[in-house]
């Protein structure tokens, strides 16, 4: 494929991630009407021919693999693998069973895109905090400290200035290489939350930021497999098909929920979900949902509910870290600015104090 056509089929590939309920909507709308798989996706294409050349690509893509009349093989690489799961399954029941759960799946994916949007706020607003007080911070450093530096030996600087003189020393001799370990540092986060596993991560997924990555993961695997189990595929068929397209921190979690679920010792199916993968809240929901008398039907109707609670509750934890980040500016820059007017006044007071000495001089 000619570099320009990728690009064209790469945003459209985009869009249509982006508006992917209205998509599942209308496919469940011309299904239930009785119009085959494959000529909706052949009417699309028609329509991409006159509208949009990466639309035309994008679909006449998803004709070549639907084929065999595969929703989910269409849509490998442009949507969630949990929806490619979910809608695998669909596909046994028949068109109608489909194009059920395909108006399931998109009132569903409306609700987890707002929950992705608010973990994106959740992120960026600390993100950006941490930037403008590095720049501050720096800005103070290179220009402000070294003024003082010129008027008034270090030396002579009161204890808050010493301070102030100190970071500012390492920022101008060591700023690259302190940039440089925040943003390793940054990158081994980033890359240690979908894979690091073992008995130091359980405990720190008690704790902001990592318990924010095991809320969201957490409710969008309960969201997955109610999902699935609304569709007739048992519990421990809904875990095996979700441990194919989890990271390696969710198949750690899987693969101990199914041995739990092989063991005698697990009278109802809630305990074996108490590995961590879940906040207590939900958690608890899951037990309460095994103890019911139709344990199936209070587990899926858990799954849709837990969206909007989980969106609350990382709400919360979000801002109670966003204030924790701003309490720590505060109080650093409050320090240095304490540590700057006091030099500023020892400086004064030294001014002020040379003219009353040199007047007191004997004269010769």
């Amino acid at each position: 494929m000619p570099i320009i056509d990728w690009i064209l089929f790469r945003l459209a590939a985009q869009r249509l991630r982006q508006r992917r309920a209205d998509f599942y909507y209308d496919m469940a709308s011309a299904l239930e009407d009785k119009v085959p798989l494959f000529t909706i996706l052949r009417k699309y294409e028609a329509r991409g021919r006159v509208r949009s050349r990466g639309d035309a690509l994008l679909y006449r893509h998803m004709l070549r693999e639907a084929m065999g009349g595969s929703l989910s093989q269409a849509l490998i690489g442009l949507v969630p693998n949990a929806e490619l799961i979910l809608i695998d399954a669909l596909q046994g029941g028949g068109d109608n069973g489909l194009a059920r759960g395909l108006y399931f799946l998109s009132d569903t994916v409306e609700k987890v895109d707002q929950m992705f949007r608010t973990v994106r706020k959740a992120v960026v607003y600390p993100v950006i905090l941490m930037v403008l007080f590095a720049a501050l911070l720096t800005g103070f450093s290179l220009f402000a400290v070294p003024i003082l530096a010129d008027l008034l030996p270090p030396e002579r600087w009161p204890p808050l200035g010493k301070v102030l003189y100190a970071v500012s020393y390492l920022v101008s001799h060591y700023g690259l290489l302190l940039a440089l370990g925040v943003v390793g540092l940054l990158v081994t986060f980033g890359m240690s939350l979908p894979r690091w596993q073992g008995v130091v991560r359980r405990r720190l997924d008690r704790l902001a930021p990592y318990s924010l990555y095991r809320d969201f993961s957490g409710a969008m695997l309960i969201v997955s497999i109610s999902s699935l189990m609304r569709a007739g595929v048992s519990l421990r068929s809904s875990l095996e098909r979700a441990t194919r397209f989890s990271s390696p921190w969710m198949r750690w979690h899987l693969r101990q929920i199914l041995s739990r679920l092989s063991s005698e010792q697990s009278t109802h199916f809630g305990q074996a979900f108490s590995t961590g993968v879940l906040n207590k809240a939900l958690e608890d929901r899951v037990q309460d949902a095994s103890e019911r008398r139709d344990p199936i039907a209070a587990f899926v109707k858990i799954g849709i509910g837990s969206i909007d609670r989980i969106e609350r509750s990382i709400q919360a934890s979000a801002g109670r870290l966003n204030a924790i980040l701003m309490g720590v500016a505060g109080l650093t820059l409050a320090g240095m600015m304490a540590g700057f007017f006091a030099t500023a006044f020892e400086m004064q007071s030294g001014i002020t104090a040379t003219p009353t000495v040199t007047s007191t001089a004997p004269s010769p």
